[in-house]
């Protein structure tokens, strides 16, 4: 049997062809908005639904442990804390996360990365995925993206001024400046 090689197709669309946030910029203002929309509907169309993320999930939880009082049936301990977590606080994380999906080129690698093996799995708590994932995205490690948010936490809650008079310290003058303050201190306490 011989293999007959294919020669290359030339696009259907005009070279001269508008993107989607070209064409609607009411929509989609800019081309990260388009590819932050694509990707959310991505993995709203496969991650969520997709059968062996479901299975591993389903699989990878049991009973609680002798010592639970929650009213949960079944749970995991999650791969980034090693806490027991209820199963509706699981999500399957993957453990190799970030993937690039800000142009055309980037699609199939960002499709392919959503439809990995169990070997890229793992359960963890959702708020415990939220910081990794926030950590993934600033180069930060679990540790330090958790002293982060928690930063971030306490002046969202206008609590930012409190947490310097409480430690008898000087209120840095702006919400920046005061956010750097507190991931130091968060840092060494």
């Amino acid at each position: 049997m011989t293999i007959k090689k294919s020669t290359p197709q030339k696009s259907p669309l005009p070279k001269d062809k508008k993107e989607p946030w070209e064409l609607y910029p009411d929509i989609w203002k800019t081309k990260s908005a388009f590819f932050t929309w694509l990707r959310g509907g991505l993995r709203r169309a496969i991650w969520e639904k997709y059968p062996p993320k479901i299975k591993f999930k389903t699989e990878g939880c049991s009973p609680p442990p002798p010592d639970y009082e929650g009213r949960a049936k079944s749970g995991a301990n999650c791969a980034l804390t090693g806490e027991w977590t209820p199963k509706s606080y699981l999500e399957v994380d993957h453990v190799k996360g970030h993937v690039a999906f800000t142009d055309w080129d980037d699609v199939l690698d960002f499709v392919k990365h959503l439809c990995s093996n169990s070997e890229n799995f793992q359960l963890v708590n959702k708020e415990n995925h939220k910081v990794k994932s926030y950590a993934e995205r600033k180069g930060i490690s679990f540790e330090e993206a958790l002293i982060e948010k928690k930063a971030i936490a306490i002046i969202k809650d206008k609590k930012d001024k409190e947490f310097f008079t409480e430690r008898k310290l000087k209120v840095p003058s702006n919400a920046t400046l005061r956010r750097k303050e507190i991931i130091k201190i968060l840092l060494t306490e």
